[in-house]
């Protein structure tokens, strides 16, 4: 009789799945974003991690020569620590993003568990008198069903890439320089990490070749506007 069961059992909670979800990348497009239009000159540049106690100045200051503002996906413990540092970052333009709180692997969490993570890190945020974020970036882009769920209960989107900029390798910033411009396309996020001194250093060349290409640096919300990908 169990193995006449286990089947139908199987198939209705896969039905159940369709029904709910349809196709999970179906349901990333919906509820996250991982680039923008793929005929627009347009790319984001995205920083995770932080706020970090050094080497924040030196990412703001390679941005602002060129008028450009990034977004910063910050963990929430990092961004109460450093609270300071944080509305810097919204003075100077910047939008600030959920990391979580504490960069668990969410997808080995429960929805409830996931959801007060990212509570956590909307409330410090929202805390210091700044919008509540809209896009959350789980640690190591890692998602599952449970992830898409709790976004579409909290009414807030992924915040995913396609460039990873691997950064935090140890790379020198002319290496993190021309990987980017080699994988640049329109529509890109590229993934780059807080208090990384090589990303600060590797970034006026970033800017200057795009700038001459003729891309125009939006960020990821800008991106979502104009519909996910």
């Amino acid at each position: 009789m169990d193995r006449l069961r286990r089947p139908a059992l199987l198939a209705g909670i896969a039905l159940f799945l369709c029904l709910e979800w349809g196709p999970l990348n179906a349901e990333r497009a919906r509820w996250g974003i991982a680039s923008g239009d793929p005929f627009v000159r347009e790319i984001a540049l995205t920083f995770d991690d932080g706020p970090r106690e050094h080497g924040m100045q030196e990412l703001m200051a390679a941005m602002a020569p060129f008028g450009v503002h990034g977004t910063f996906f910050l963990v929430g413990k990092f961004a109460d620590r450093y609270a300071g540092i944080t509305l810097a970052l919204h003075e100077a333009g910047h939008d600030l993003e959920n990391h979580s709180f504490t960069h668990p692997r969410l997808y080995t969490l429960w929805v409830e568990k996931i959801m007060r993570e990212t509570e956590r890190c909307n409330e410090v945020i929202e805390g210091l008198g700044l919008r509540k974020p809209r896009f959350m970036r789980p640690p190591g882009g890692s998602y599952n069903l449970k992830i898409l769920n709790a976004m579409r209960r909290m009414d807030m989107r992924l915040g995913l890439w396609n460039i990873n900029s691997a950064d935090y390798t140890g790379k020198s910033a002319g290496e993190i320089a021309a990987f980017v411009l080699r994988r640049a396309s329109p529509g890109a996020i590229v993934l780059m990490h807080s208090g990384v001194p090589a990303t600060a250093e590797a970034l006026p060349e970033i800017l200057r070749e795009l700038g001459k290409r003729g891309y125009r640096f939006v960020s990821v919300q800008d991106l979502w506007n104009c519909g996910a990908i």
